[in-house]
């Protein structure tokens, strides 16, 4: 007979509290995603001026290396 691994239920209520840290995480995430975006639309735009296009990828590496640092530590402080 084949052995299976037992499986821990969660119950329904505690499936309420992991979706309200998992929607409250990404909402805290959303202006620094906006950020992100922003600052990489920013580098597009100017990839034919050699100085900004430096400037701009230097503030894009900037903010995703914050980005990253916060995501891992699962703090996004309020903007």
């Amino acid at each position: 007979m084949r052995k299976t691994k037992k499986v821990a239920r969660v119950k329904p209520d505690q499936w309420a509290a992991v979706d309200a840290t998992r929607a409250k995480a990404y909402s805290d995430m959303e202006s620094h995603v906006c950020d992100l975006s922003m600052a990489a639309e920013l580098a597009m735009e100017t990839f034919d001026n050699d100085r900004l296009f430096l400037f701009a990828v230097s503030q894009l590496d900037a903010l995703v290396q914050q980005f990253r640092k916060n995501y891992y530590a699962e703090q996004f402080p309020p903007e």
